[in-house]
């Protein structure tokens, strides 16, 4: 693959790949002797003119680039008797010999959030309500597998999101024995790592070949399919000029994909050496590729790199201006009107279209129990025409429940019986699955705060769906936490959640810039919650937690009493998220509201009540742009009269201009409405969006003297969602003489 996706693999793969350029063997899925290949595919063709084979490069984005090509052949009529591609190039040759046109095809292509499919995680709105916990507190993409001892996945995205779009635009073709009697004849090349040898795919099913082809080594996962891994087959073969031939073409076409060239002053880094040394190897097998070519469509794409999936269109004009430029030796494999008509009748009946009502759900790849549950979520589908749409969405929430890497479909034909396969693939690394959390506070640029954080979930532990999660905190908070997740029944939406904890925290009080206490916070706690998930959206819970806190002063002036004792408290819960992303939301809402009542805690008099609640409201004007606005409150009703005070202002998105925990009591207000503005797009993998924030803060707390009545202030910054977390850089200017220069990595709203 080109640049940007090279420097990943040469470590992994440069054994592999010196051992394929010394091996000339091949091997099909199924060791299908090349002989009968060429007369199956020969009998369907006529022999009055030279048969014309097409061999498509791999390139990942600048392999769009060939559906321009394709697109200048038909309107100069000149017939593609057989396709074959790698990579981007074998998704583009396997879908359009499935009978789709050009034209067809880029509408597909940009329709596609490829940031979304290239990053490959479940969008946020389809995860189940425990991912979307998980998300909020841990906001980064650092997740472990515990299965087999500490490990990574197997690729960095596992595929879920083009195995549906594969999928659902092969679904028609799902029977087919073999990939000739498509309407245009077609193989893929891959690569099996197990044999270090290049796969062609000739039959089998079409989804899992085009899968495989372009399954880019430590970007997407490989396909497993028995002892044999395959990945990207551009590793070995990305110009398949040879596998054409074999097929039976007289004329074999090659469509190269020109990048610019290499720079000395650019091969400086050990990233960039690794990327060109890749490169190199890549070279070598496409020289071959175009060696095996009678005529050679080179697209010039120098300006382009294999991630500009949103310069679609431009990418495909440049492949259909390339074909042009070679009309002279094109134009005569041009056919009369008669002779393309012929061609395209006989191509067209070859085309399926048709997807049969499903009469039976079948689910495979995972055990009886988990088959059962899912084969009874699924059991509405039957019955009824085949929405793949919904499909695809009803699949993803079946992926956001976390145990599986991505779940495919196909249609079987069994006793006269058609059937709608499900094969779900689960996570070879996980569960367990440890999550790494990051914050670093930098709200007082003087005394900068770190924690480092692990969880821990365990899934099925106590029946089918429970979860056991612990929390382990290290750094300016020490602490240990866990809940067991038990549903009543395997579907019941209502579960039990027993729970514990203990932390040890730095908590410190801020004047302005100036440090004014430094207390020591140890708390532990047991408790139980009895909870109904109405959706993966909403959840309720009620229940009643005991423990112990302790606030000691260690430095500064007493800003409330050194206090220790018991805490006891009822608590109700509701919480809804149908927000975007859990990071940087862009549309949609979230409310969460607290209530309790405590029956003990330290220095006070009497059981007293506390409510507290927040909303955010989060909605786009344009498509770089969105306004937000956030509110929260609590109140302990006039009876909150105890040691430690429940509520804080003071730091950024919390009044940012004033000093940390600057403002303290047992009943507030807070209020911001801001602007996010994105600037730029980082890599996949490196992150999301950088965006530009401003806000304009104001809020109150209630009970305690302050230089103002009206705290406010306005803060701006520059917030990027990358890989580790969102880290936020920006000032404040406040009221009274506040302002402050802050950064934060770790959750922002």
């Amino acid at each position: 693959m080109r640049r940007f996706l090279s420097s990943l693999l040469l470590f992994i793969f440069l054994p592999l790949l010196a051992g394929a350029q010394s091996d000339p063997d091949r091997q099909s899925p199924k060791e299908e002797p090349q002989q009968q290949t060429q007369s199956t595919s020969s009998e369907a063709r006529p022999k009055s003119r030279p048969r014309i084979g097409v061999a498509l490069e791999g390139g990942g984005a600048l392999g769009l680039a060939h559906i321009g090509v394709l697109q200048w052949f038909e309107e100069h009529q000149i017939p593609v008797d057989y396709i074959a591609g790698t990579s981007m190039g074998g998704l583009v040759a396997g879908l359009y010999a499935s009978g789709k046109s050009p034209s067809e095809l880029q509408a597909l292509v940009e329709a596609q959030s490829w940031d979304t499919i290239i990053g490959g995680d479940i969008p946020y709105e389809d995860l189940s309500f425990r991912r979307k916990e998980d998300l909020t507190a841990y906001p980064n993409s650092i997740h472990l597998g515990l299965k087999h001892g500490l490990s990574l996945p197997s690729g960095l995205n596992t595929g879920h999101l083009i195995t549906l779009l594969i999928d659902r635009e092969t679904l028609p073709y799902s029977e087919v024995t073999t990939f000739d009697e498509l309407p245009i004849p077609f193989r893929c090349v891959a690569t099996d790592l197990v044999s270090g040898k290049e796969i062609i795919f000739h039959d089998g099913q079409l989804a899992e070949a085009l899968r495989a082809t372009m399954s880019i080594p430590a970007i997407f996962s490989p396909v497993r399919d028995g002892e044999k891994v395959y990945v990207d087959g551009g590793l070995v073969g990305n110009l398949p000029t040879d596998v054409v031939r074999q097929m039976g073409a007289d004329v074999v076409i090659g469509v190269h994909l020109e990048v610019a060239p290499a720079k000395a002053s650019e091969i400086t880094s050990l990233v960039s050496v690794l990327g060109r040394s890749i490169d190199v190897v890549v070279r070598d097998n496409e020289i071959r590729g175009l060696a095996g070519a009678d005529l050679v469509v080179k697209v010039d794409l120098h300006e382009f790199n294999s991630m500009d999936y949103e310069k679609s269109e431009t990418i495909i004009g440049i492949g259909k201006n390339a074909a042009s430029e070679k009309t002279t030796v094109l134009t005569p494999y041009s056919l009369d009107d008669s002779a393309w008509r012929e061609y395209l009748e006989r191509r067209d009946a070859r085309k399926r279209t048709h997807v049969a009502v499903p009469q039976y759900v079948r689910v495979e790849g995972v055990d009886q129990e988990a088959q059962t549950n899912i084969e009874r979520f699924l059991k509405p589908l039957v019955g009824k025409p085949v929405n793949t749409k919904s499909l695809d969405h009803l699949l993803t929430r079946l992926a956001g429940i976390g145990k599986f890497s991505r779940v495919g479909y196909r249609m079987e034909r069994i006793n006269g019986q058609d059937g709608l396969i499900f094969t779900v693939h689960e996570k070879d690394y996980a569960p367990p699955i440890l999550q790494l959390g990051f914050e670093v506070d930098g709200s007082e640029l003087g005394d900068v705060n770190f924690t480092q954080a692990a969880r821990f979930t365990f899934m099925d532990v106590a029946g089918y769906r429970s979860e056991w999660r612990v929390d382990a905190l290290f750094g300016n908070t020490y602490g240990l936490q866990t809940e067991l997740y038990k549903p009543w029944t395997a579907i019941s939406k209502w579960f039990l959640a027993p729970r514990a904890g203990a932390s040890e925290t730095s908590f410190k009080i801020y004047n302005r810039n100036n440090p004014r206490a430094d207390y020591r916070l140890r708390r532990a706690s047991i408790g139980a919650d009895v909870g109904y998930g109405f959706s993966r959206f909403t959840e309720v819970r009620a229940g009643y937690e005991f423990g112990y806190l302790d606030a000691a002063l260690r430095l500064g002036t007493p800003e409330f009493l050194s206090v220790s004792g018991r805490t006891g408290n009822a608590r109700l819960r509701f919480l809804t998220d149908h927000t975007d992303d859990p990071v940087i939301p862009r549309r949609g809402y979230r409310v969460e509201t607290n209530f309790r009542i405590f029956d003990h805690y330290p220095n006070a008099l009497e059981s007293f009540p506390a409510l507290d609640t927040r909303f955010g409201y989060f909605r786009p004007i344009t498509k770089p742009a969105s306004l937000f606005v956030i509110g929260e409150g609590g109140s302990t009703f006039g009876r909150g009269e105890s040691g430690v005070p429940l509520y804080f202002l003071g730091g950024p998105l919390r009044l940012s201009a004033y000093g940390l925990n600057e403002l303290f009591g047992d009943q507030y207000y807070l209020l911001h409405a801001g602007y996010l503005h994105d600037i730029l797009t980082l890599p996949p993998f490196v992150g999301k969006k950088v965006y530009a924030i401003g806000m304009y803060e104001f809020g109150k707390m209630y009970g305690i003297p302050t230089e103002t009545k009206f705290p406010n202030d306005v803060a701006a910054g520059v917030l990027a969602e990358t890989a580790v977390g969102p880290l936020f850089v920006g000032g404040s200017l406040g009221d009274s003489g506040h302002r402050k220069l802050f950064f934060q990595l770790g959750r922002v709203f």
